[in-house]
This record gives C-alpha cells, structure tokens and sequence, in this order.
C-alpha cells in the first residue's frame, strides 16, 4: 500500500483529498491510465493547478501510479473533486478508493457505486465552519455567471437556514462575492481593453501572458466563447492597420510648369500609363508550416500554448481553416506516423499510445480497432474474418507497431520470424513466447500455452511478441490460446496486401 497518505497541511490548504484505484481488473497500465485521466479534468480549464496536485505510487520507485491527492484551498473544491469521481463511476463502476481529511476529520469510502458519493457533501458541510462554507458558496455561484440567478439565491437561503446563519451576515457576505463582478457589457469591455494593452505592447503574447488573461476572463465570470469574439475583433483591427502600413504611399502627380486653370488640355495623343497594380498579399503557408512543425518537433500535439499562438497566427495572416488542417495531419503523419484507413477508422488513440509508450493498452486499442474494422463488436475472429481486413488499415496498424518499437514489434516482424520458423505455426507460436514447450530431447511432449495478463507489455519483450492476437482468442481469463490456422491465414493475407515483403534468407544447415 502507498506511503503518501495526507501529511501535515499548509496554512492555505483547507483540506486533502486522495483518490486510488483498487479494482482488481484494473491492471497497472489502466491505474496509471485512470489516474493521469482524473488529472487531466482536475487541471481543466484552469480548476486546480499542478501544484495542487500530487501522484501516488506504491513505491518511490514504481512507474505506474495508483492515484492522486489534491490539496483543497476552497469547499467548493472538494465538490468539483466529487463531481468528476461520480462520473467516472457512473460510466463504468470502477472501485475506489476515497479519502476526505478535514482538519482533524477523515471521510474515508471504498465503493464502485456512484450513487454512494452523494452522501458526502452534507456531511463535509457539517464538518467545515458554517462562514466559510456560506462564503465559498456564494462566491462560487458568482464566479460562475457574475451574478446570483433565482435558483442559486434559493440553495443560498437554504443553505444559510442549514448552517443556522444569521440573515445580515449572510447578505454581508453575499454581497461581498458580488462585490469584484460587473454587468456583463462592463466585464467584456474591461477584458477588451486589457487584452488591446497586451497585444499593443508586442506580440505574441507569453505563455504566462496568456494565462493571466485566462485567470481574468474566468475571475470576471466569463467563458472562452464570450472572449474569443474580443480576440477575433481585435485581431481583424490589428490585420487592417497591418495592410495599411504596408501599403505603398500614393504617387503625386504633377502638372505640366505653366498649367493653370482654363488651360488647354493635353492633346489626345499623348500616352496615359495606368496606375501600377498593387502586389498581391504575402503568402504566409510556408511560415505558418515552419511554426507549426516547431511545435511539435518534441510532442505529439502542440502544447496549449502553442495551439493558441498557432491559431492567432493563422487568423492574423488570413490563412483558411481546411487546408491549414489537412497541412497539421500531414506534418503530424510525417514525424508520427499516418493514420489513414480504408473505413475511417481513427487510429490516432493506438498512435499516442504507442509513442507514450503505454504498451499494454496499445495491444488493447489494436484489438479494438480490428474488431471494429471487421464489424465484430467484441466476437473473437475466425481464420475466414481476417482475411477481411482491409490491406490498408493493416499496414497502418503494422506501420505504427514497427516505428515505435524500431521494428521489434508488428506484423511484418512477425512475419520474418514466421518465415524463419519454416512456416510452422507452432514453432512460430514458441519463437514469439506465446507459448513454450517442454519436451524430451528435440521432440515435445507437452505444450505449456500462456495467460494474457502473463505477457510481457514492455520495450524489452521478445521480438515478435506484440501485437498480440486476442482479437482471435474465444477468452482470456484462462490461456492465452491462437489457434494455428489463424496463424497461417493472417500471413496469408499479409503477404497478399504486401506483396513487396519478402521472407529471410532460410538459415544455413548446420554441418
């Protein structure tokens, strides 16, 4: 079990909350997977920062983590916590494990039932001052919309009957929440015009610039679609002032010396010139490539950061949204791998998997893609189904599987070693270690087959040993068991859709 249970609080922590993974179906790589999952919302939108944050592992030397402690500097907090913990559950009843230190007090729980959480927000209500619960709450509803819609002043005036407050303090405190907040015209003009400041002192605005702004639209009770217009128009200005700028100074013309008013006009034959045309706007695509493959020369994605330079980029040269997109996939399929598919199935979750190095649950998405291709559902294969696999969405499987694994893993590894087994399928079965077997001398006896969650889910397991093949397992509580006419008929088939692959050298006999 983890060490790192609630220790001692700072002055502004209010509370600890920890949530762990214990279902025994979980493996490791889907606790650390849940884990990251749960704290990824928590840091949504700016809700808690990372250094309210903490993973927990079993050891200090574990990879996979098994949950999470959040330290709460508001009520209103632990309910945000809670409500994201209730969801989770509600779409797939995974145990957990919950623990609440107040203070003094600890909540503790273990259940998979969502329903069995909603108990708890009374009881923390009952165990934290009466004052501070009223002030985070009303502070909360107007951070929300900058004002107290009818519903929320009656869950206030219940609340304050609830925590026995007195009338006056609690419209003191009420009107303390709504204190910093504005009407709405007058909160959007006020972010108007700081945004205007930054982006007139230079651009592109920092990374800390931009969360700033991010801290004052959500502190002002906005969102990011009420903002986003002020960026647009702001943006549109700053292209307007741009073009005129680079816009070249109108020619003077001058008259003839002695021209005056009443003069004769010049005689028709003299040769007029038309104005010289006005160079076609700059083309920003290459840029705008350069930036972009910046962006992610060490990531799969851009960073939020970086997306919203990127996106600011593209608006202010006027560069349309479809083609920019298509030129993204391209350079992301360049440096990644391409994702492409006969039926429109998406691999990009089996691609981030395979580059964070998440092994196990690759194997589980490449199963799922297939199934999926195939139209299986969750029905294991037979030899006839697969054979059904579109040629290109198995070289995009295979493809992904061979660049991070450099070439260890995947199908066409697989193959070469099908090859140097001289097609036999149970020997190709034991060169991959999926099964071993025990024999006297040079003949088997007996052959010992594997149990899935047996399987190595590493950089380090035997060649060939991945993907598996459970698509076409009947059932993995027991063995891990392929038969040897699917063996035969996958590589059938990947010798027909690649018809350029060619077997090993056979090796030399000995003697």
């Amino acid at each position: 079990m983890t060490q790192a249970y609630p220790q001692a609080m700072g002055a502004d922590t209010l509370a600890k909350v920890m949530v762990q993974w214990v279902d025994p179906q979980l493996t490791a790589s889907d606790r650390d997977y849940e884990t990251l999952r749960l704290g990824d919302r928590l840091q949504e939108d700016g809700l808690f920062p990372v250094s309210q944050i903490t993973y927990l592992r079993e050891t200090a030397e574990a990879t996979h983590r098994i949950g999470l402690q959040v330290a709460i500097t508001a009520p209103e907090q632990i309910r945000v916590c809670l409500r994201f913990l209730y969801d989770r559950l509600l779409e797939d009843s995974l145990e957990a494990r919950l623990q609440i230190a107040l203070r003094m007090v600890r909540l503790q729980l273990q259940t998979h039932n969502a329903e069995d959480l909603l108990v708890l927000p009374n009881a923390i209500d009952a165990l934290l001052p009466a004052r501070q619960v009223f002030q985070a709450r009303a502070e909360a509803y107007a951070l929300q919309g900058g004002e107290h819609s009818p519903a929320e002043q009656a869950n206030l005036e219940l609340l304050r009957y609830r925590l026995n407050l007195p009338k006056e303090e609690a419209d003191y405190m009420i009107n303390r929440a709504l204190g910093p907040y504005m009407g709405r015209q007058a909160k959007l003009q006020k972010y108007q015009q700081v945004l205007t400041a930054e982006l007139d002192r230079g651009q592109p605005l920092s990374e800390a610039t931009w969360a700033e702004l991010r801290t004052l639209y959500q502190s002002l009770g906005l969102t990011q679609a009420d903002v986003s217009s002020i960026g647009q128009e702001r943006i549109t200005q700053l292209v307007a002032e741009t073009t005129e700028l680079q816009l070249p100074e109108p020619t003077q013309v001058l008259e003839p010396e002695g021209a005056s008013e009443g003069a004769p006009e010049l005689p028709p034959t003299a040769e007029m010139h038309p104005p010289e045309p006005l160079p076609p706007p700059p083309d920003y695509t290459d840029r705008y490539r350069q930036e972009f493959s910046e962006a992610i020369a060490h990531s799969l994605y851009p960073s939020e950061f970086d997306r919203g330079r990127l996106e600011m980029a593209r608006q202010l040269w006027e560069l349309a949204p479809d083609p920019i997109q298509a030129m993204e996939q391209t350079l992301t399929a360049e440096r990644y791998g391409p994702i492409v598919s006969a039926q429109g199935i998406d691999y990009s979750r089996l691609r981030q998997l395979l580059w964070s190095g998440y092994w196990e649950m690759a194997d589980q998405e490449t199963e799922r893609l297939i199934l999926t291709a195939l139209s299986q559902d969750l029905n294991p294969l037979e030899p006839e189904a697969i054979m059904k696999l579109p040629c290109l969405d198995l070289n995009t499987l295979d493809a992904l599987w061979s660049r991070y694994s450099q070439g260890r893993f995947g199908f066409k590894a697989q193959y070469l070693i099908y090859c140097q087994t001289q097609r036999r399928a149970d020997e190709f079965l034991e060169a991959v270690d999926w099964q071993q077997g025990i024999g006297i001398a040079n003949v088997n006896v007996l052959t010992r087959r594997k149990a899935y969650r047996d399987l190595q889910f590493d950089a380090d397991a035997p060649h060939g040993h991945l993907p598996t093949w459970r698509w076409g397992c009947d059932a993995l509580e027991g063995n891990y068991m392929v038969s040897e006419s699917l063996v035969d008929a996958l590589f059938m088939h990947l010798e027909k859709c690649m018809p350029d692959l060619a077997p090993p050298p056979p090796a030399p006999l000995a003697g």
